[in-house]
């Protein structure tokens, strides 16, 4: 590898479109069988981490109404692919705004700080999963605190969501523009 390769940020080295195409397939994969996996609970039992916020009654609610099989179910789905799904999406934003922000040419540090905003969805939804995960393992014992940082991690984590997406709109519409402005130079 020459110099100028290890010099680079490393998601500026791995960001391809080849390389996004492979992580949507990815995505699709594993949002089907997280989907199915997560399919099994009982009535309106919403899981928590879909959720906004939520009190720590509802949490204990929310692992009483799923029953111990539930319980076990939701900690095995969210120590696979509840951990594999993040890290998949969560690298596909980072890719793709690192690739959105190559092509309009934005090249001063604070887009390649924008490319890792994605990391920390993955840290708060890691956060969440562990902390719902050992609740749910030491389910009847309440943890307040726990169930509180929870409902904290989830929040944090769709504020973070928010602000990727509406990132990537924002760098989609200038594209736009700027694959129009060429066809306009170009007709």
């Amino acid at each position: 590898m020459s110099e100028v390769q290890t010099s680079q940020p490393w998601l500026e080295r791995i960001a391809s479109w080849r390389f996004l195409a492979v992580l949507i397939v990815l995505y699709g994969i594993v949002f089907t069988f997280l989907m199915r996996g997560m399919g099994g609970a009982p009535g309106d039992n919403q899981p928590l981490d879909l959720m906004f916020s939520y009190s720590p009654e509802q949490v204990y609610a929310n692992l009483a109404q799923l029953g111990e099989a539930g319980r076990k179910t939701r900690i095995l789905v969210s120590s696979t692919l509840d951990t594999a799904y993040p890290l998949v999406y969560s690298t596909l934003f980072a890719v793709l705004i690192t690739l959105l922000t190559r092509f309009l040419r934005l090249t001063h540090k604070v887009w390649k700080w924008l490319a890792l905003l994605p990391f920390v969805i993955l840290a708060f939804d890691l956060s969440e999963n562990l902390s719902i995960n050992v609740m749910a393992f030491l389910y009847p014992q309440t943890l307040t605190a726990l169930a509180q940082a929870a409902s904290l991690f989830t929040s944090v984590k769709w504020i973070f969501v928010g602000l990727v997406l509406v990132s990537l709109a924002v760098l989609a519409l200038l594209s736009v523009f700027r694959l129009l402005r060429r066809q306009g130079r170009g007709a």
